[in-house]
């Protein structure tokens, strides 16, 4: 299971699953580029999974067969793929280590996550790969660690073998954002990517070639259509239409969403400043920046970031550049962003199940 969280095979699509639904896409590969083959999805019950751990795995696994047998527009073909893990459950980190080779770094490694996880290394599953430094003349070695519980994992590829796919990968989900939000895997300096869900929203640090830090609280877009609801006295599919459509835009339907989903916006926003000043205070491996390092550029993406407003209102009050991310980036030429049947903004929700069906047609 080490191999899994970065192995790379041919023919995979990608799978993401949440509490509440599940998100698949297939690519194929075509003489111009890569275009979109299938996509679906569908909603799962209440209490199937829990806060990413899968507490019913033959319902999960029925709801899954069923989805998969009927997307949305094409057909997956092949029986390999690419699946995400719970951001919440994970650890991915980048640490230190003095330059070596083969076996010692195995093990050095090794030691490291034991020092590093808040659990026993003979309980979880963990990865590394190298981090290229982008400068020969650092004297150490930056590496990419992840460790997930095995029990949570487990669950997964129980699910998964009771649909019989084979499992290609798994990844966590800031591994498959970051590959589908970032062009070319290569940034100048911190970008913060922030995935906005129905559940939870996480925070990915990524720079030069490699996610950071990450982590994720539980304010997300449930949380916010439920302040809708319940400030406005309107019942949820109200409430839903109202945070789409006139969300933090002071002008529509008289500014009522706004005032209900302000207190909620600001607190996003002072988390989302707490995080960048904890990760500008901690950035041991930005080597390819001189003087002190500042995250200039926040890239928005999951279904909650098509709250209308929500960029703007982010921008003003961190004082920095908040955009609305493509999750096409690394599969379409620009300047397209959206392909027949699944729009820009709808995509948006799609960006973790892109950037798994990104490594589903990679090959190493």
């Amino acid at each position: 299971m080490a191999r899994a969280f970065y192995e790379i095979e041919p023919d995979a699509f990608g799978l993401d699953i949440s509490d509440e639904s599940f998100k698949f896409a297939q690519l194929e590969k075509k003489r111009r580029g890569l275009a979109l083959a299938a996509f679906g999805a569908s909603s799962l019950p209440k209490g199937f999974i829990a806060e990413g751990e899968i507490k019913n795995e033959d319902e999960v696994a029925r709801a899954l067969a069923a989805a998969l047998a009927h997307p949305q527009q094409g057909r997956i073909s092949t029986h390999h793929v690419v699946c995400s893990l719970p951001e919440e459950h994970s650890f991915t980190r980048i640490i230190q280590l003095p330059r070596m080779k083969g076996d010692e770094m195995k093990e050095a490694v090794k030691w490291e996550i034991e020092q590093n996880i808040p659990m026993h290394i003979n309980d979880v599953y963990y990865d590394w790969q190298l981090v290229d430094a982008g400068d020969a003349r650092v004297p150490h070695q930056d590496v990419l660690i992840s460790a997930v519980p095995k029990k949570l994992v487990d669950g997964y590829i129980a699910v998964l073998k009771k649909c019989d796919l084979v499992i290609k990968s798994l990844e966590v989900e800031s591994v498959a954002v970051s590959r589908a939000l970032v062009k070319g895997l290569r940034t100048e300096g911190p970008v913060l990517l922030v995935d906005l869900g129905a559940t939870r929203t996480s925070f990915i640090i990524f720079s030069g070639t490699a996610l950071q830090f990450t982590s994720s609280i539980p304010l997300a877009g449930n949380k916010m259509i439920e302040a809708i609801s319940s400030g406005l006295g309107v019942d949820a599919q109200e409430a839903k239409k109202l945070f789409f459509d006139a969300g933090l835009d002071r002008n529509q339907d008289g500014g009522r969403a706004f005032k209900a989903l302000e207190p909620l916006a600001k607190d996003l926003g002072e988390q989302i400043r707490n995080y960048i000043s904890f990760y500008e205070g901690h950035s041991l491996h930005e080597h390819r920046n001189t003087g002190s390092v500042a995250v200039e550029k926040v890239l928005l993406c999951g279904g909650v970031s098509n709250l209308t407003g929500l960029n703007v209102y982010l921008s003003v009050a961190l004082g920095i550049s908040v955009e609305v991310g493509n999750p096409w980036e690394n599969i379409l030429t620009a300047p397209l962003k959206e392909v027949p049947g699944l729009p820009y903004r709808r995509s948006l929700g799609y960006t973790t199940a892109l950037g798994l069906a990104l490594s589903g047609v990679q090959k190493t």
